[in-house]
């Protein structure tokens, strides 16, 4: 028995037609969106505009009773005008409410930055409205007592305006009270234009430290007593992301359940990043952890990236990323930052050494621009490069079982790799 199958069309004929689809979708929502009136009725309009400024008597307009010369008078003047098809230019009107809801969230740009993130309300011209829209705007975080608690602290230079709308926005979308938010400056300068340019809303206290980041690293250290459950942040963060692995039968199609076979296809569209949920209650575990296990370190994944990514939680030696890690405080005189570039490799690599172990899950990445946005280190007037192929150097002369150098990266930044490694 054979069986005959229908030819199908060819693949270029299959992808004009669905272009001609896709144009005349857009086409009927602009028109839906832009016109108040019809083409049709449009066109009567364009053409007794014209017929009144050629003939002004009120007798020479079209109406049902027209003779037979002005119907075709008027039929001439409409091909003359190109008022016999349909012109996809939108209708000059009136501005609507949906042109105006527009001007409500605008794209707030900063040099080549765009944050869509901030909602502007422009409805009182002296006094705009800033505001920043919660992930959970429902729930109330469950704040504990300051004893079990934990305190975030920003370390920031010359960035007033970018630190509002990167990491004090991601807290705030997160409902992270500011109250547990400090912000550490450098001098009275800093301090002075922080205070003009940030809301006191978004942040608990702003505080006078010293210049150059391992020197502010190590003054908040010492700023809090011993045992503080420390978070730190850079003040440049755009996203916190967790990796989501759906379930085993979600992940086979119907063709890959008869074969046994797993697609390339099904198998990447199993892995997928999204928006942590409960960015409290993970900072707060990850302490629990912590102190059921006898780390003092935690970290996250570099990027956020389900490529590489995994939901695996290690205490072996791997790299805790500088932007965002956390820490039960000590004021150990071997735990103080040396250097300014790779400080997070040496703090990683003090940690391990000490306690045998550093926490890192490496389901949830990061999401920010690094050695990229301007100020904090970019404006220290320091080749970075230059600084922090020193740094390699020295880490790798006072860790020589632990790491390696590697200067492949196509960025040319000198990088310090650990060494696959437990205690």
């Amino acid at each position: 028995m054979t069986l005959k199958y229908r030819k199908s069309s060819s693949s270029k004929s299959r992808v004009y037609s669905l272009a001609r689809k896709v144009e005349h979708i857009k086409y009927k929502k602009q028109a839906k969106r832009e016109r108040i009136i019809g083409p049709k009725e449009y066109r009567q309009h364009l053409l007794e505009t014209r017929l009144q400024e050629q003939e002004p008597e009120p007798k020479s307009r079209i109406t049902r009773k027209s003779s037979k010369a002005d119907i075709i008078k008027a039929k001439t003047l409409i091909k003359s005008l190109g008022l016999d098809t349909v012109s996809r230019e939108s209708i000059p009107q009136e501005p609507t409410i949906l042109d105006k809801e527009k001007y409500l969230k605008p794209i707030i740009k900063m040099g080549e930055l765009e944050i869509p993130e901030m909602e502007v309300d422009l409805s009182n011209t002296e006094k705009p409205i800033v505001s920043f829209p919660k992930l959970n705007s429902g729930i109330k975080p469950d704040i504990k007592p300051a004893s079990e608690s934990y305190i975030i602290a920003i370390p920031s230079y010359n960035r007033p305006d970018l630190i509002q709308v990167k990491t004090l926005a991601l807290l705030h979308r997160h409902s992270i009270p500011a109250n547990k938010i400090n912000i550490f400056v450098a001098n009275q300068e800093q301090y002075d234009l922080y205070k003009a340019k940030v809301p006191t809303w978004l942040y608990g206290k702003l505080v006078i430290g010293v210049i150059g980041l391992r020197n502010q690293r190590n003054f908040i250290m010492n700023y809090y007593p011993e045992g503080t459950h420390l978070v730190q942040m850079d003040d440049d963060l755009d996203k916190i992301m967790e990796l989501i692995i759906q379930p085993h039968s979600i992940r086979y199609s119907a063709a890959s359940r008869i074969s046994n076979r797993v697609s390339r296809k099904s198998s990447k569209s199993a892995r997928q990043m999204r928006q942590i949920a409960d960015l409290d209650g993970f900072i707060t575990r990850a302490f629990e952890i912590c102190k059921e296990k006898g780390i003092f370190l935690w970290g996250v994944y570099p990027l956020a990236n389900a490529r590489f990514m995994s939901p695996k939680m290690t205490t072996d030696l791997r790299f805790i990323v500088g932007p965002f890690w956390g820490t039960i405080n000590r004021h150990r005189p071997d735990l103080r930052i040396t250097i300014d570039e790779k400080e997070n490799a040496e703090r990683t690599l003090q940690h391990y050494t000490i306690d045998g172990a550093v926490l890192r899950f490496n389901n949830v990445g990061i999401e920010t621009r690094y050695y990229k946005n301007k100020g904090g280190m970019q404006d220290e007037g320091k080749d970075r490069k230059d600084e922090a192929l020193k740094s390699v150097y020295y880490l790798h002369n006072k860790y020589p079982k632990l790491t390696k150098i590697y200067l492949g990266k196509k960025s040319g930044v000198p990088e310090i790799r650990m060494l696959t490694h437990s205690a």
